[in-house]
C-alpha cells in the first residue's frame, strides 16, 4: 500500500521516534546527499533548462562582446565584493 505523505508528515512522524531512530534517519538523508550510487534523478537537466542556459549564456557572451558590459580582474571584483572586510587566506 503506497500513501503519499507531505514533507511536514513525514518530518512530524520522524520527531515521535526515539532518538537512535531519528539519528539513523539522519544518517541515512545525508549519505543520501553524498553518495553518488543513490538514485538523485537525471544526470542532465531537462531541456527546457539546457535550452534556457544557452541561450543566457549566448546573451552575456554577445554583451561583453559588443562592449555592452566590461569585464574587470578578479583581483578588482573581490576588492568591490569584500571591500576591507575581505577574508584573510
Amino acid at each position: 500500500m503506497s500513501t503519499n505523505l507531505t514533507s511536514q508528515e513525514i518530518i512530524a512522524s520522524a520527531l515521535q521516534l526515539p532518538l537512535a531512530d531519528r539519528e539513523r534517519i539522519v544518517e541515512a538523508l545525508q549519505e543520501s546527499l553524498i553518495d553518488e550510487s543513490i538514485d538523485h534523478g537525471p544526470e542532465e537537466p531537462a531541456d527546457e533548462v539546457e535550452a534556457a542556459w544557452g541561450e543566457e549564456i549566448a546573451r552575456r557572451i554577445a554583451d561583453i562582446d559588443s562592449g555592452k558590459i566590461m569585464t574587470i580582474p578578479w583581483e578588482e571584483a573581490e576588492r568591490l565584493i569584500w571591500g576591507d572586510d575581505r577574508p584573510q587566506t
